[in-house]
């Protein structure tokens, strides 16, 4: 045993004289039974430099931490830990860095801290660093080696060794990652590690897989501010738990509730309360009236008494978990701290965002949705209104070729048909959805017909009440020769009287694909086979791309560039015209005949076309998305096959004719020299 100090750091003179470092220096640690929250409050002090009220820390100021810090214990069943936050309520401190401290002292074992980005590595090492210090816990941290005691090499900028366990920070990668066995993560801003889902579900995995030594014991949180909701790697271990908000009690009914920017009363169905506010005539705030709308009595609160609020609360599940062991956290910045931003602050960052008789500012709501209510942004993308698109409705009738019209509008002769059709449904209860469009030689469009052939009703309650259709081949309710039958029927030409045909039509394959190939193996029609190609990937916003591309599978298959042709369709939705202004219709404009026989209708052909809606990543790129699973897309997908099918046919003329890259108008050109 030494007994000259002078080589000896401060920190350590106290555990000599009492005769504790032989204890720690053989890692003859005890497990400790105190809980992570208090011992953080009893050993460690905040200096000036890390908060604005310095002293022993305290949960007092935030409370909703003490729970999740907690889920640490050796006795809670806590295994997995989600936390999807608002942007500075204090998590760092109370409950990355004092779980570190505790385990460090009172139950080792080896910590995997990975941050979001190499930038972030340096910073959160200092803010540990910190914490050792402010805790009186440096003496823990040395080489576990048999090197020279006063070597660093058990205290780096990515590791701390300490008696039973070493703390390992730095980036989500396979570097990181290799070759090592931990009990306890914190994976800090878990939303800014993968730029997709399907990425984060990878880095998720190998993340986990590190901690299967210690399956039973394994103590692992997912920390992290959401963002773009499609892209998301936070939301989705958010809702893998049992989702829990924080309830505070109302001053006014003493009833427990979440805070929430705007919910349903629950009182009165048909109002929205939550954050209140009034302003005056020109649309300022008026300070004092800022405050909370109980959902539960309607009484009405504000937050100068915001930390009596908060440490009135509890955390509340609302879910079951996906697993034992699966606890999940919401919270919102409308819980911080008394010291930082009050709700008069954040109501102007929402009326900053969503201004009197303006626009919104998507891209500061968003900020405002991920950063203050803590939840994913969903973009608004480029999506149609149904209702918009109706009033593309023209005088002209059902099943009928509107050359007349089209010479009116400008657009000059139609000269080319096109059908598309997407398969629904089961084997035997079938329903396959076409269009017909007919294309002029502006590359304007004017629908022609629509429908179903089958019944077929998702979640239906009633099926055996009416007639069911089959997939299958040779049975009498077949849909193929009906379909047959309706894109070899003729439709005839207004002007000209004479009948035309469906040119080609592009078949849905991606679904009931051995049917689709049979049918298009068996019948004399010009029909090609369509698989969407990456339609789950994000796609660069300036790739130069066709609709299509050959696949190699079979000579009558094409892959549909399913974002790509999207954009271009939603294009062509998003086109006006008015025609009391004798303006041309732009290329693509769609034109829709008058509803009758129950077609046209909102219900059953116009929803179809706002179904979806454009998502964009952090980088810029882009993928189209359905809605929900209520929207119905069908009619939506019939006419993006029906332009495939177009495309592919020019590129088949085209070749014919060698043109490269050909355009429509090289098209009109050649069915004009054949005329003469």
């Amino acid at each position: 045993m030494k007994t000259d100090f002078q080589d000896i750091a401060p920190d350590q003179i106290y555990l000599y004289k009492n005769g504790l470092f032989n204890l720690i220096d053989s890692a003859d640690v005890q497990i400790s039974n105190i809980k992570p929250s208090a011992w953080c409050e009893q050993n460690r002090i905040m200096t000036p430099d890390v908060s604005p009220i310095p002293g022993p820390f305290s949960y007092e100021n935030s409370p909703y931490s003490k729970e999740i810090v907690d889920c640490l214990s050796p006795d809670h069943p806590a295994r997995i830990v989600a936390v999807m936050k608002g942007a500075q309520i204090g998590f760092s401190t109370g409950v990355i860095e004092a779980g570190i401290g505790w385990i460090i002292s009172q139950n080792p074992g080896n910590i995997l801290f990975l941050v979001g980005h190499e930038d972030l590595v340096k910073d959160s090492m200092k803010k540990v660093d910190r914490m050792i210090d402010n805790s009186g816990i440096r003496s823990f941290i040395r080489s576990t080696s048999n090197r020279a005691r006063n070597t660093k090499s058990g205290d780096t900028d990515n590791m701390k060794e300490y008696p039973d366990g070493y703390l390992k920070l730095g980036i989500s990668n396979h570097k990181t990652l290799r070759n090592i066995s931990m009990q306890y993560g914190f994976i800090d801003d878990f939303e800014g590690m993968k730029g997709s889902t399907k990425e984060a579900g990878a880095t998720q995995k190998m993340i986990e897989q590190r901690f299967a030594a210690f399956a039973k014991k394994m103590k692992l949180f997912y920390i992290s501010t959401p963002e773009l909701k499609q892209t998301s790697n936070i939301e989705p271990v958010f809702e893998l738990g049992d989702k829990r908000k924080y309830n505070i009690k109302c001053p006014c009914c003493d009833e427990f509730i979440p805070l929430e920017w705007e919910v349903q009363s629950e009182i009165n169905g048909n109002e929205m309360v939550g954050m209140t506010w009034e302003t005056t005539p020109d649309g300022k705030l008026i300070a004092e009236s800022v405050g909370y709308t109980c959902q539960k009595c309607g009484g009405f609160f504000d937050d100068s008494n915001k930390t009596e609020l908060i440490q009135s609360g509890k955390w509340i599940p609302t879910a079951v978990p996906s697993k034992p062991g699966y606890y999940s956290y919401h919270i919102s910045a409308l819980y911080a701290p008394i010291y930082m931003f009050g709700w008069e602050h954040y109501v102007r960052d929402f009326m900053e965002c969503n201004p009197l008789n303006g626009k919104r500012d998507e891209e500061k709501f968003k900020t405002f949705k991920n950063l203050v209510l803590g939840e994913t942004y969903e973009p608004t993308g480029k999506s149609i209104s149904a209702n918009q698109l109706q009033k593309n409705i023209r005088e002209y009738e059902i099943d009928t070729i509107p050359e007349k019209m089209s010479i009116t509008d400008g657009n000059g002769k139609i000269i080319m048909l096109t059908a598309g059709s997407d398969l629904n449904g089961k084997e035997d209860d079938a329903r396959l959805d076409w269009e017909i469009i007919a294309h002029s030689e502006s590359g304007a469009t004017y629908s022609i017909n629509h429908g179903s052939v089958g019944t077929f009703i998702p979640k239906d309650k009633n099926p055996d009440e009416r007639e069911h259709f089959s997939y299958r081949h040779g049975v009498p309710n077949s849909v193929w020769p009906i379909f047959e039958k309706i894109l070899s029927d003729g439709y005839i030409n207004d002007n000209t009287g004479k009948s035309m045909r469906v040119f080609i039509t592009g078949l849905d394959s991606g679904y009931m694909t051995n049917y689709s190939y049979t049918f298009i193996g068996n019948t004399n029609l010009r029909v090609v086979a369509l698989k969407g190609k990456d339609y789950d990937k994000f796609l660069k916003y300036d790739a130069d791309l066709k609709t299509f591309k050959a696949s190699k599978e079979r000579r009558d298959l094409y892959l549909v560039e399913s974002n790509h042709t999207k954009d271009i369709l939603n294009n062509h939705m998003n086109l006006t015209w008015v025609k009391e202004l004798n303006t041309v219709q732009p290329y693509g404009f769609m034109n829709f005949p008058t509803p009758s026989d129950g077609k046209y209708l909102f219900g059953n052909f116009f929803s179809h076309f706002e179904a979806e809606h454009k998502i964009v990543d952090k980088s810029g790129n882009y993928r189209w998305l359905k809605k929900t699973n209520q929207h119905q897309n069908h009619l939506y997908d019939c006419r993006l096959y029906g332009i495939v099918a177009r495309d592919i046919m020019l590129e088949l003329i085209f070749r014919e004719y060698k043109i490269k890259n050909g355009t429509w108008r090289d098209y009109v050109a050649i069915i004009e020299k054949s005329i003469k």
